[in-house]
């Protein structure tokens, strides 16, 4: 730790949990583990964006930041197809210092718009920003393919230089191909970069902004080993480099003390099916109040807080959900949204409206809505995880329930593999229950459900399965040691 007393990590990601710019899990990480690397005595600074707009399908509601204790700072000029004005923005949080860029048109919405003119908007702005606040960074911690272009131009471009030294790690959050933003190569001349460093982005005759930041970075992971070991098995397409570069697993964490109910607070073996209870009451009355759905406390209550995504496997435990609320009585709350584009995303959201629409056990909220979601971890019986095999990097829903007292059932794959351990009837161990990817399918899901409804109905068994996933270690603070230790530390070695 002591090696790092004297350095600066500039963290940058395009999303961040409470800056209202969270799509997924990338955001809530990035953010919890900037909090738990600064309460360890590092110092960091972020680089993010504002946007204009929240969308939802085709609604647009414009974002308020009037509470966030934004300071205007500055404005800079960065020339694309024509030059660009960006606002540069700042505050202070958790002891870091997060630092945003904001352009009417290219931070209009998140992942809405043309996301190469953003990346390299993105790129240049953090480093024109960075050169303004006479901010010079040690290690620069990149996430996802948005952020990839940060390194390209430290070496290509004279301007930035002065940040050429520093040593950059790039987290894989998913590398699946629709988030590894594949442009065409006619594009290029946007880029305005020397052949050189235009090779750096070249996959398969394509602008690939996953390829370029693997390829740029000194350290390269993801997001848990499963997925690590995935990617240079399989690869996505990019195998080889995945293997070269020797893509490697930490696995992401929550903020426990953000994500767990106050009611669980002081639990014990002896109180923790009280407290549930307790929880479980406050989310039937929630779910009545929004819906009209009147749900019954003595029947299990099955969650699936999800963003509707194809890699999420719904259409896996899709035709079970009628079938165990009409047999078993079981209960189901769904809180999702897709994206505007997402086909199938779209398509969920249909069937998961008529489930609402014909069963009475069954609540669908279509909204992406954090407090919701926190009081569905706290006060559900199970969690219903059917991630599709090696397209789940790491996952952090079933660590925010697992916290809360409600085991997961779901897929062995990304970071369920390494959190989630099978329940065993007779030894009473395990936190939770698992589909096996060799196995996947609607029948081994089908099964799995029978033998969690069997252990639900045993309330001593029940009660010690929800308490071995209370206490299951998931603190983020862990995983920022682990970040110190394999990833900063390294990186000032090479």
């Amino acid at each position: 730790m002591n090696e790092l007393k004297d350095k600066t990590i500039l963290f940058v990601s395009p999303e961040l949990k409470t800056f209202k710019s969270r799509a997924g899990g990338l955001g809530q990480v990035a953010e919890e583990l900037v909090k738990a690397l600064s309460e360890l005595g590092i110092k960091v600074v972020v680089a993010s964006c504002l946007y204009k707009y929240v969308v939802i399908d085709s609604y647009k509601k414009e974002i308020d930041y009037s509470d966030l204790n934004l300071k205007e700072v500055g404005e800079i000029e960065i020339e694309i197809d024509k030059k660009y004005v960006a606002k540069i923005f700042t505050t202070e949080k958790y002891g870091a210092k997060f630092i945003f860029l904001f352009n009417e048109e290219l931070t209009e919405a998140l992942y809405i718009g043309d996301l190469l003119k953003f990346s390299i908007f993105f790129a240049k702005g953090t480093l024109e920003a960075l050169k303004t606040l006479r901010i010079k960074p040690d290690i620069i911690h990149l996430n996802d393919a948005l952020t990839s272009l940060i390194p390209i131009y430290t070496k290509d471009d004279p301007s930035y230089t002065e940040f050429s030294k520093a040593k950059f790690v790039f987290t894989i959050h998913n590398a699946g191909l629709a988030y590894q933003q594949i442009h065409s190569i006619e594009r290029k001349s946007l880029l305005n970069l020397h052949s050189f460093s235009l090779e750096k982005l070249i996959w398969n005759g394509n602008i690939n902004l996953l390829y370029a930041g693997v390829e740029s970075s000194d350290i390269v992971n993801t997001v848990s080993e499963d997925y690590a070991i995935n990617l240079k098995v399989e690869g996505e397409g990019m195998k080889d480099i995945f293997v070269r570069k020797n893509v490697f697993g930490i696995l992401n964490g929550i903020d426990v003390e953000y994500w767990r109910s106050k009611v669980y607070k002081n639990a014990t073996t002896d109180n923790i099916t009280d407290l549930k209870l307790k929880e479980k009451e406050r989310l039937i009355k929630e779910i009545k109040a929004r819906t009209g759905k009147r749900l019954e406390e003595d029947r299990m209550i099955v969650i699936m807080p999800r963003r509707l995504s194809s890699q999420k496997g719904f259409d896996t435990v899709m035709p079970l959900i009628e079938e165990f609320h009409n047999k078993y009585g079981v209960q189901y709350i769904v809180l999702g949204v897709a994206h505007p584009n997402d086909n199938v995303g779209q398509e969920w959201a249909k069937r998961f409206f008529e489930f609402h629409k014909k069963l009475e056990g069954f609540a669908f909220i279509y909204s992406f809505d954090e407090e919701l979601a926190k009081m569905m971890y706290a006060g559900a019986d199970l969690l219903l995880y059917p991630s599709l095999p090696n397209k789940e990097p790491c996952g952090t829903g079933y660590m925010m329930s697992m916290v809360n007292a409600t085991p997961c059932l779901g897929t062995r794959t990304g970071g369920l593999a390494e959190v989630i351990k099978e329940f065993d009837e007779i030894l009473e161990t395990g936190n939770g229950f698992l589909v096996w990817k060799e196995e996947y399918s609607t029948e081994a899901f089908r099964r799995k459900m029978e033998k969690a409804i069997r252990i639900y109905n045993n309330k001593e068994k029940w009660k010690k399965l929800i308490w071995n996933a209370f206490t299951t270690e998931l603190d983020m603070k862990n995983i920022a040691k682990e970040y110190i230790s394999k990833v900063y530390l390294q990186a000032l070695k090479m």
